[in-house]
């Protein structure tokens, strides 16, 4: 976490306002731990300090307190953000229109000349200052009205709906005409007639958000597919007496975690040679598989690091999933255990497939592995295999022949579209569970969300080998895919990208049933087999 320094004034007041504008901004993001002993060193003050300008966070709504989990970066869903505006435009709307008879000369001036304040803040860039003027200019449009005791609200509905407008990089106004479409309030209170005013301010509230010309597009339908509908209710019911993991011991909720993966991975044991080993490294053992298919075995590795959050998994719980790919591409494919968070906190698991990585290469002729050489892994394993790439590539050290990533988490941004629009449970994962699951993560001495090894996203990307990526339709992550396809190619990194539409995030480890992650098997396998 990397704190703006505050401004001058009381310090507590200080420390709030840099903390209010960085939250809004999206500077601090969604789902972000701030501890108060780290803010309060990087801010040069206080505990107590932080503290207080905490509360008012809380009471502002920009933050949440959650007991053993301590205080996190509030995050606000696309059904918040159109809520909020839709209150916003109610309230605003009528309240003005009651209050028509009450504005006067100075009234007029006073909103004229926020508006030419807001046009010049706009010149300049400074989205969080034309922010704070908006508002001021909406406070004293609503004043008029004399509803003091609804002010609270409007305040907490126009944070939310501006946290929640930012994120809409593709609608977003320019600066320059969120301001100037002002005027038109500006001119309608000049009028004199209450139901102009109400009209062109219930407007204005209810399209802050989508096209320049105030017309909105529809977002297209969220849909599972026939056959991950069928599972997905299927697991709910068979799932329904499982606690939530982030609310239980860790130990029990890894248990769960196993166990609920076990009905994936029921394969023909007849149809591989599997082999289980262990991997000496400096302070520990770390398990490892190797699995080779034997029919239609070619040459070729393929190291697989597991999904989970950096918190679950195991080569158990995605021994299916190795397995298919063994089968369908004819690679020997290599699982290992790197250590789990919080245990073993950012960069540990890191570290641990970077130096299995050299192990496996240094042992290739003992252990039957050889060239053309692969890596491979879903969701946070995805996210260690970019990093992994990374790593050896800045030691000037021997890259994969290409990687397969499978709907990984590439960045710790969760104000894309499919967060805001996938994120809230309906499609399993949540934001919030992969706010806990990096949390957890970075819990050690390395807590920066923006570090390129956590986030490779951030990351210089050139010189990487070519690589495969899909990406789940309904997932948290699909932006996470599309947005590192874009990266690539602008670093002139091959990249094939595959965006599987109607299914949830994970539903490759329901090969054995689901048409469409036998289909996605398939297209991985296809890409390796350029070499």
């Amino acid at each position: 976490m990397k704190l703006n320094t505050p401004s001058s004034g009381r310090k507590s007041n200080s420390v709030y306002r840099d903390l209010r504008k960085q939250i809004v901004l999206a500077e601090l993001p969604a789902g972000q731990q701030l501890v108060e002993l780290e803010v309060a060193k990087q801010m040069n003050c206080s505990q107590s300090t932080v503290r207080e300008a905490l509360m008012r966070l809380q009471e502002d709504g920009l933050i949440v307190r959650q007991g053993y989990r301590g205080t996190l970066v509030s995050s606000v869903s696309a059904t918040e953000g159109q809520e909020s505006l839709d209150i916003r435009a109610r309230i605003e709307s009528r309240a003005a229109a009651l209050s028509m008879g009450n504005f006067t000369s100075a009234h007029i001036a006073a909103l004229s000349a926020l508006v030419q304040q807001m046009e010049v803040l706009a010149e300049q860039g400074d989205e969080y200052g034309l922010f704070e003027l908006d508002q001021e200019f909406h406070h004293t449009l609503y004043e008029a009205a004399n509803l003091p005791a609804l002010m609270p609200i409007l305040d907490r509905c126009s944070l939310c709906s501006h946290r929640y407008k930012i994120t809409q990089s593709t609608t977003r106004r320019t600066l320059r005409d969120t301001a100037l479409r002002h005027w038109k309030i500006v001119e309608a209170v000049q009028s004199g007639s209450a139901a102009e005013l109400e009209r062109v301010l219930f407007h204005h509230v209810s399209s802050v958000i989508g096209d320049a010309d105030g017309a909105s597009k529809a977002a297209p339908e969220l849909r599972m597919s026939d056959a991950m509908a069928a599972i997905f209710q299927r697991l709910q019911k068979e799932d329904a007496h499982l606690p939530n993991p982030m609310q239980i011991p860790l130990d029990q909720a890894r248990t769960n975690f196993n166990a609920i993966n076990a009905r994936w991975n029921q394969i023909d044991t007849t149809a591989f040679t599997i082999d289980y080993f262990s991997i000496p490294c400096p302070a520990h053992q770390m398990p490892a598989v190797r699995i080779a298919p034997k029919a239609g075995a070619r040459k070729g590795t393929l190291l697989y690091l597991h999904g989970g959050g950096w918190v679950f998994g195991s080569i158990h719980t995605h021994l299916g999933a190795m397995s298919r790919l063994a089968a369908l591409s004819g690679l020997t494919v290599v699982g290992i255990d790197y250590r789990l968070a919080p245990d073993a906190p950012f960069p540990a698991g890191l570290n641990d497939a970077v130096w299995a990585w050299h192990w496996l290469r240094a042992e290739q002729a003992a252990r039957g592995l050889g060239a053309p050489w692969f890596i491979s892994g879903d969701s946070s394993g995805a996210n260690l295999a970019l990093s992994t790439m990374l790593d050896l590539r800045h030691a000037g050290e021997t890259l994969p022949d290409a990687a397969l990533l499978f709907y990984g988490v590439f960045d710790a941004n969760h104000q894309t579209e499919s967060h805001l629009r996938c994120g809230q449970g309906q499609f399993g994962l949540t934001t919030e569970k992969m706010a806990w699951y990096r949390a957890h993560y970075l819990s050690g001495d390395r807590r920066d969300p923006a570090d390129p090894r956590v986030s490779p996203l951030l990351a210089n990307l050139q010189g990487l080998p070519p690589i495969f990526l899909n990406a789940a339709g309904l997932d948290p992550l699909r932006d996470d895919s599309l947005l590192l396809a874009q990266r690539l190619a602008q670093a002139n990194v091959p990249c094939q990208l595959k965006v599987v539409e109607g299914v949830v995030h994970g539903f490759m480890q329901m090969g054995s049933e689901l048409p469409e992650a036998q289909a996605a098997f398939q297209d991985a396998a296809a890409f390796t087999r350029s070499w």
